[in-house]
């Protein structure tokens, strides 16, 4: 649904992301889930930009520093933290999401 050329290379977006000073307490999300349909119920409606919002967070490279000066790109990567971290709410809830978040933090 959210196709990347590159999605075989890793998580680059969410691994940068969750790297961020200040998300310590997030953890990566498997990139089958963001892309179930099932987890993403009720969100179109609630997260601003949520197509361009799917495909930062599912792109296989971190932002660089022309990205972080982009007005445009700054208003589609606020949509984009807002959507994972909704994302991550219902994520840490399901079983593998509450074994991640244990491992991460033992």
């Amino acid at each position: 649904m959210y196709d990347d050329d590159d999605s075989e290379s890793g998580n680059g977006w969410i691994q940068w992301f969750c790297d961020l000073e200040g998300h310590e307490f997030f953890a990566e999300i498997d990139q089958e889930y963001i892309t179930d349909n099932f987890n993403l119920h009720g969100l179109r409606d609630k997260v601003q930009h949520f197509k361009e919002a799917m495909q930062m967070i599912m792109r296989s490279d971190s932002p660089d520093s022309e990205d972080l000066n982009d007005p445009q790109f700054l208003e589609i990567y606020q949509s984009a933290m807002d959507l994972y971290g909704v994302i991550h709410a219902r994520y840490i809830l399901s079983p593998h999401g509450l074994n991640k978040m244990r491992e991460k933090f033992l």
